[in-house]
């Protein structure tokens, strides 16, 4: 195997060793995303939640209400007892009845609360099963993705294992020389002749760099990207 032949197989393990690296990358954005919706449903639920305790709040406000208007009626009717006068009779049996009217007015919203309630509470109920069947779905896609993230870093390993293996066996100029294109350029270090044109920046070469190409003991560089070029029979 010549060193160019070499140089392409560690360049095609570099190229995955850095595309499964960015894969690693990702996982935490994927993450997230698969969360957000379950966070979202989460403060639905929690403003529904707050709804419904501010709904029982003015229930029981009202409640309190009717029952002091109750006591009320009930200390009326016991003055009403006292009074010498039918005069002071009729006014407080007039008190009386505005405050019954009072009682009426309480209980009819407390009537409405407690409709106003009920669809509260149904719809809390489906946005809390909501928050359920998403926190199954976000713990399923969690799991794939640490599952998936292990064997990035299984195939990582195992990649780096192969190259480093591999370097002892080229050349250290050659190696040098790749290593430090492919770190700047960050995808291909290594590229063909390719109809007369450098395979990674695509300008035309030179003849004499293509004749240099043909000759695999020769190291040549392509003049306006610096990668290595190689001729591709």
């Amino acid at each position: 195997m010549t060193t160019i032949e070499k140089l392409l197989i560690l360049q095609e393990r570099d190229r995955r060793i850095r595309d499964l690296a960015r894969d690693t990358e990702q996982i935490p954005a994927r993450k997230k995303l698969s969360e957000a919706t379950l966070q979202q449903y989460k403060a639905t639920a929690e403003a529904s939640q707050s709804l419904l305790k501010h709904n029982a709040t003015a229930i029981k406000a009202v409640e309190l209400e009717v029952e002091t208007q109750r006591q009320r009626i009930g200390k009326l009717r016991v003055q009403q007892n006292t009074v010498r006068t039918n005069d002071e009779y009729r006014a407080i049996e007039k008190e009386i009845a505005m405050v019954e009217k009072i009682i009426r007015t309480e209980e009819d919203k407390a009537l409405a609360l407690m409709e106003e309630a009920e669809g509260l509470r149904t719809n809390l109920a489906m946005q809390e099963q909501r928050v359920k069947e998403e926190q199954k779905t976000v713990d399923s896609d969690s799991h794939a993705l640490e599952q998936r993230l292990a064997g990035i870093r299984d195939e990582i390993a195992r990649l780096q294992t192969e190259r480093a293996a591999m370097e002892k066996e080229i050349d250290a100029d050659w190696l040098n020389r790749y290593t430090r294109i492919f770190k700047h350029l960050g995808d291909f270090a290594l590229v063909p002749v390719e109809g007369g044109s450098c395979g990674g920046c695509h300008m035309k070469i030179p003849p004499h760099l293509i004749q240099d190409a043909k000759r695999s003991g020769t190291m040549t560089t392509c003049s306006y990207c610096g990668r290595l070029l190689y001729w591709r029979s």
